[in-house]
């Protein structure tokens, strides 16, 4: 399982740049996709809906970035994210990926 890098509760910035790699380490085609994310709670294993931004910044090489919203980084706590890319119209079927995520407390 991925591992995304930890943030501090609060922090919106910097935004996380994240490749998108199959399980041989190729990079997913990200063109025409749109991207979100749901997030769990380990310990409570409530799953929410994140409101932050997913934005394309290398769609044929699967680098995108979250902007996050604050509802992200509210609460100190371990997680799980779970990233899907929706394809539109085109042949590709939805794909998922769940990555494991920490937020720091705040000091």
């Amino acid at each position: 399982m991925n591992t995304l890098a930890p943030r501090v509760q609060g922090a919106m910035r910097p935004s996380l740049q994240i490749t998108w790699a199959d399980e041989d380490g190729a990079p997913l085609n990200l063109t025409g996709a749109t991207v979100t994310a749901r997030i769990r709670n380990m310990a409570t294993r409530v799953t929410t809906t994140s409101a932050g931004a997913f934005t394309l910044v290398d769609a044929p090489n699967g680098v995108f970035r979250w902007d996050f919203d604050a509802t992200d980084v509210a609460a100190a706590g371990e997680y799980q994210v779970q990233f899907t890319a929706t394809y539109g119209l085109a042949p590709t079927p939805a794909r998922t990926f769940i990555a494991k995520w920490r937020i720091t407390e705040a000091l």
